[in-house]
């Protein structure tokens, strides 16, 4: 995220995508007290790939000691940027990274949790809240439970209490709608099923997600969803498994019995595994679908090969 801080008392300020600077506390994102500021002084926005900013106050803005009055300038890193006379006025550019969500800190404002990709808290290993994105919103899960990060409900994580700051880049984005609708997920297996590899082919594309444990979740699920389609069942009720039978499932393969906590950290895994992969792998990161007390394999076509031949397949009809 972009970063001011101010060169007299060395405050660090996170820009949000539009974010106001001046004297009235009710509109501007960082309030200057100064009399010569002007109720709402200068915007500094993100644009395209860049920041800038845009004066509209009575008294002007300096950037590099040069003064602008209702002009747009763009930022560049160092850039010195002073609101009014006075010193504590002066602020300077010292990050231009593109904008994203992000948890402050109640207790220290200093203290952000930046929003990426998936993140597990207090670790990874053993998880007890896990943030990730999911379509155009932000996860928090905990103890199983999923609900959406709200713009400035306050969360706490770790025994600190943290605000939601909801700042994604205000622009459209990509349709990759034919690339997730194109797209099959490939499992390929070892004659005793021990290896499971999986591929997602797309567009003369292949996503390799190499062998990992929880492909066996994946091709679980896949199977079900593979059986109620030759069951003749409607797409809304295809590949839905009760939670309990997965872990059933799961603990007879792996010979021990396991828990929805396990559960819960091999989908976590799957699901930073996806959005970390380039270029299309985040597209499909919500892959396993949930509704109480049970999931699915959400993509509808895959293809199952076992010893190089077909042995199950959904995919899409071709012309």
């Amino acid at each position: 995220m972009a970063i001011i801080k101010n060169n007299q008392t060395e405050e660090i300020v996170y820009l949000n995508t539009q974010h106001t600077f001046g004297r009235n506390r009710h509109i501007a994102n960082t309030h200057i007290s100064e009399k010569d500021i002007s109720q709402s002084h200068a915007l500094i926005s993100w644009k395209g790939s860049d920041w800038y900013i845009q004066d509209h106050s009575r008294n002007g803005t300096l950037v590099n000691g040069e003064y602008i009055n209702h002009a747009t300038v763009k930022l560049s890193k160092g850039c010195r940027i002073q609101f009014g006379e006075h010193e504590s006025t002066q602020w300077e550019m010292i990050n231009l990274d593109s904008p994203s969500s992000y948890l402050k800190s109640v207790q220290n404002t200093s203290n952000i949790i930046e929003l990426t990709s998936c993140h597990a808290f207090p670790n990874e290993e053993k998880p007890e809240i896990l943030i990730y994105p999911e379509d155009t919103t932000w996860k928090f899960e905990q103890a199983g439970v999923a609900v959406d990060l709200a713009q400035n409900k306050t969360y706490s994580i770790d025994g600190e209490e943290y605000v939601f700051v909801e700042n994604q880049v205000l622009e459209d984005t990509m349709d990759n709608g034919h690339v997730v609708n194109n797209a099959y997920f490939q499992f390929t297996l070892s004659s005793d099923e021990e290896h499971i590899h999986i591929k997602i082919i797309t567009q003369n594309l292949e996503l390799d997600l190499g062998e990992r444990v929880h492909n066996y979740i994946l091709l679980a699920l896949a199977r079900k969803r593979l059986a109620d389609v030759n069951a003749n069942h409607v797409m809304g009720d295809q590949g839905w498994m009760s939670i309990d039978d997965l872990l059933a499932d799961m603990s007879k393969e792996f010979g021990k019995e396991l828990d929805t906590y396990y559960l819960n950290l091999k989908i976590y895994r799957l699901r930073k595994l996806l959005i970390e992969t380039k270029p299309y792998g985040y597209l499909f990161s919500n892959i396993i679908e949930r509704r109480y007390g049970e999931v699915r394999f959400a993509h509808p076509y895959f293809q199952i090969i076992k010893e190089e031949a077909c042995i199950g397949e959904v995919l899409a009809m071709t012309n």
